[in-house]
């Protein structure tokens, strides 16, 4: 019997192909064949006509423990002080909006960010609309936060919303409003959904939005939510800022504290998105993973 193995190296991910074989009372296991990618393995296996047993396993059962303990932890540590919660929901917000606009081109550092969000500052050499992501985002956040806080279903309108706040000035015309035409992904292979089928696909994003599952399970809900949206691809602009905001709201009606994809990390993210093309979500959320521990270590070292 074989079966496909995962292993990281540095920032990246491989497979290998890994036979079982008795010899006596041991079991021993010999590596036939390396990968870039599960599609790749796959395809070998379906090509040599490899019977193979595959683990579905999106976070690794120590991750699991450690995600589960320390939302544990925070959760018997709650209500937090007033005056710690403002000074955290202070910093994610602007953390947040300076990495998700940097990773989509948005040259403000974060300071320039905080200045123009917290203080009104217009920056020297930044262009109106790089202003306009800054401060549209935080206020898509704040709606995201009133979101988090509603004892109701998650609706499509409230994406739509979402949606309609961070293109707002930007482009009216097409914010808030699911594309009409085809759309390209530049430097991507994956071509998204025609238009025409956009509506019923996000049905799928809403659904995991409102999905029950808790602690660890709620992590790979809502890195399933990140990128069934960034695959969509359901507007004409915003895509990647609105899949992070439902990453986000998908985390907090769980109880985790919202988690920041840093721009320094975007060769890793886009690598993620382009193997879960390929059918292996496991990077991304791996990815997802280790910046929500960041998270929860933040919010913890305020009541430790």
């Amino acid at each position: 019997m074989a079966f496909i193995r995962r292993k990281k190296k540095g920032n990246t991910f491989f497979y290998e192909l890994v036979e079982t074989m008795r010899e006596g009372k041991k079991v021993k296991q010999k590596v036939v064949q390396y990968f870039p990618s599960l599609e790749a393995a796959n395809l070998y296996c379906e090509q040599k006509g490899i019977r193979k047993h595959e683990t579905k396993l999106l976070i690794s059962h120590d991750a699991q423990k450690r995600l589960n303990e320390k939302l544990d932890e925070l959760n018997k540590a709650r209500p937090l002080p007033q005056s710690a919660l403002k000074n955290l929901k202070d910093k994610f917000e602007i953390d947040i909006t300076y990495n998700s606009n940097a990773i989509e081109g948005n040259t403000l550092t974060l300071r320039e960010t905080w200045l123009v969000v917290r203080k009104g500052i217009t920056i020297g050499g930044k262009t109106l609309q790089e202003h306009l992501e800054a401060k549209n985002h935080v206020e898509a956040l704040h709606y995201l936060f009133d979101l988090v806080n509603r004892k109701r279903k998650i609706k499509e309108e409230d994406i739509l919303e979402l949606h309609k706040l961070v293109l707002d000035k930007i482009d009216p015309e097409n914010a808030g409003k699911y594309r009409n035409v085809q759309v390209y992904i530049s430097g991507s292979a994956h071509l998204p959904p025609a238009a025409s089928e956009v509506a019923q696909l996000m049905k799928e994003v809403v659904k995991q939005l409102n999905n029950k599952d808790k602690k660890s399970k709620a992590v790979e809900s809502a890195s399933k939510v990140h990128y069934l949206t960034a695959k969509i691809h359901p507007f004409t602009d915003g895509n990647g800022r609105l899949a992070r905001l439902l990453l986000n709201l998908r985390l907090m009606r769980s109880g985790f504290p919202p988690v920041v994809l840093h721009k320094i990390e975007r060769k890793s993210y886009y690598s993620g998105l382009e193997k879960a093309d390929d059918g292996d979500l496991y990077p991304l959320t791996a990815l997802v993973v280790k910046n929500v521990e960041k998270s929860l270590d933040i919010y913890l070292s305020v009541v430790t």
